[in-house]
């Protein structure tokens, strides 16, 4: 018992430890725009993406072949803020004062909401998957951020918040039954809000597909990427 409860405890260590090296670290080929298409071209709607690695184009081999540079390229009428980064979790995300426990991170000025609404956007992309759940937030406070998040963008004039479930992820049974709750509560909360980019790229383990999967074992291909974006892009035409 002892020795089972260790090796949990190791597991969820490393995992705490990988998620502050993706923090911290910036992929080779990835280099997400804090910004929107270009400036000289009439956009009919402002679209502004907020969130963690898969949304900042983490598992792409160029950040055009993500879901998110997919987005920009082929939404002509439309500009795209992409504020994502690798690593942050729901809370990073917060409006600026809003209240969070001393254990959780800060409010990201640069990149939570109250960046996201200086767009003035009429859609919000809400992106988050595992980072919540590693360390170690439950599936209730990841949706009690979520509802903040998207209460005061429709109170602050956001048209539409989009709010995608997780991704599977390759880590433990327990990260796995955890981001099944997650993607249920999402579905269930959010209803026609709710973009569902879980199961399309799960096998039966719920586990990522290994044909949609990237090199590092975590985030999805250029060809998973293209999935969940044909997924998003399909809310918003």
């Amino acid at each position: 018992m002892y020795i089972s409860v260790l090796a949990s405890m190791q597991r969820h260590l490393l995992l705490l430890l990988f998620i502050a090296f993706l923090a911290a670290c910036k992929p080779t080929k990835i280099d997400t725009p804090i910004g929107g298409t270009d400036p000289q071209k009439p956009a009919t709607a402002t679209i502004v993406i907020i969130g963690s690695s898969t949304a900042a184009g983490w598992g792409a081999s160029d950040y055009k072949y993500s879901w998110a540079g997919r987005l920009t390229q082929q939404l002509a009428n439309s500009r795209v803020v992409n504020l994502a980064k690798g690593g942050y979790t729901s809370y990073q995300l917060l409006p600026t004062n809003a209240t969070h426990p001393a254990n959780r991170p800060e409010p990201d000025t640069l990149r939570n909401l109250n960046a996201a609404l200086k767009e003035k956007p009429t859609t919000l992309i809400l992106s988050i998957s595992s980072n919540d759940l590693i360390i170690g937030c439950s599936v209730e406070e990841i949706i009690a951020n979520f509802n903040t998040i998207r209460s005061k963008a429709l109170a602050a004039g956001v048209a539409h918040v989009i709010i995608t479930t997780p991704l599977p992820r390759n880590y433990s049974a327990e990260v796995t039954a955890n981001l099944l709750l997650q993607r249920d509560q999402v579905m269930k909360t959010y209803g026609s809000s709710a973009v569902n980019i879980f199961d399309p790229l799960a096998n039966t383990q719920h586990l990522t597909k290994p044909e949609l999967l990237s090199e590092d074992g975590i985030h999805p291909n250029d060809t998973g990427h293209e999935v969940i974006f044909k997924i998003i892009s399909g809310f918003l035409l």
